[in-house]
């Protein structure tokens, strides 16, 4: 799950503000008396509901998108895959890898020296697999999704129950963390509540108009701080090991999402400790790694 930037939670709340200073609105030639707006809660992450209202009539559960907004899903885990893609999950997590393979195999496992935004001294894991609605860099392409799966991606109607059933004020609501609508908007500024209402697009027909993409971000071992950024997920993952006292390297794809980024980087903690290599002698790894490195 992707989490909300700061500007992203004002819009909320002011959004929220807005419907709760407002007595009505009309949706579809109907008119609805508004009794409260809430943000759902769930125990942890988020659910796709940004804003919950509950009207006499019936309620309106809105996912908010703003124009900066390039991230769908990051960090995905295997059993969110299985959520979103059902049985066909294997096949198009691989399908949608192997389309950018070559990227895989040209990306320098080690670097020695900063590279881009990776810092001196790191020693790659795999990388990680996100959604977003646009292209985001050379290891990114089209997924080819059915509408349904579509759909999930945007309204979260497959997501685990503690995220489609969250809590409002305090209350736990069946499905109140799945959307129903989707509303574009940057700022909730200068207009009453009917401007954003009209706004509004049912989910299901805003979702199989769009084009979503995946990317595979790099997760790396960093000698200088001796950590990584988390076990995540690893669509594709490197398998470090020594053979006749030299490092070795061979990427895998045959296990998307289902090697971590802690097994990997325990084993390429354990085989520095072997080799007795820290961020002071990092260089050293010269002698033993003959694979592709920057520089």
């Amino acid at each position: 799950m992707s989490y909300p930037s700061p500007l992203f939670s004002q819009t909320e709340k002011n959004l929220i503000n807005l419907i709760n200073s407002t007595s009505q609105f009309t949706w579809n030639n109907c008119i609805y008396d508004v009794i409260k707006a809430s943000k759902p809660a769930t125990s942890r992450g988020e659910c796709k509901t940004d804003v919950f209202i509950k009207t006499l009539q019936g309620n309106f559960k809105i996912s908010i998108k703003q124009s900066n907004a390039d991230f769908l899903e990051n960090k995905i885990s295997y059993e969110r895959a299985k959520q979103i893609f059902g049985d066909d999950t294997d096949s198009i997590l691989r399908s949608s890898i192997g389309t950018i393979e070559q990227s895989f195999q040209n990306h320098p496992l080690i670097c020695f020296k900063k590279m881009g935004r990776t810092e001196e001294k790191t020693i790659l894991l795999g990388w990680k697999f996100e959604l977003l609605n646009k292209k985001g860099g050379d290891k990114s392409g089209v997924l080819q999704l059915t509408d349904e799966q579509k759909l999930n991606v945007y309204s979260g109607h497959l997501l685990s129950s503690d995220k489609r059933n969250a809590s409002v004020d305090g209350q736990v609501i069946a499905d109140s963390g799945v959307a129903d609508y989707i509303l574009e908007i940057d700022e909730v500024s200068g207009h009453d509540l009917q401007f954003y209402i009209n706004k509004l697009k049912p989910i299901w027909d805003f979702s199989r108009q769009q084009t979503i993409y995946f990317a595979c971000k790099a997760l790396n071992y960093r000698s200088l701080v001796d950590k990584w950024d988390g076990d995540r997920p690893l669509a594709v993952y490197v398998d470090w090991y020594l053979h006749q006292g030299e490092l070795k390297s061979s990427i895998c794809y045959d296990q998307p999402l289902q090697v971590k980024g802690n097994v990997v980087g325990n084993r390429v903690r354990e085989i520095l400790n072997e080799l007795n290599i820290t961020s002071d002698n990092f260089d050293e790894l010269k002698e033993y790694y003959f694979g592709n490195t920057y520089p």
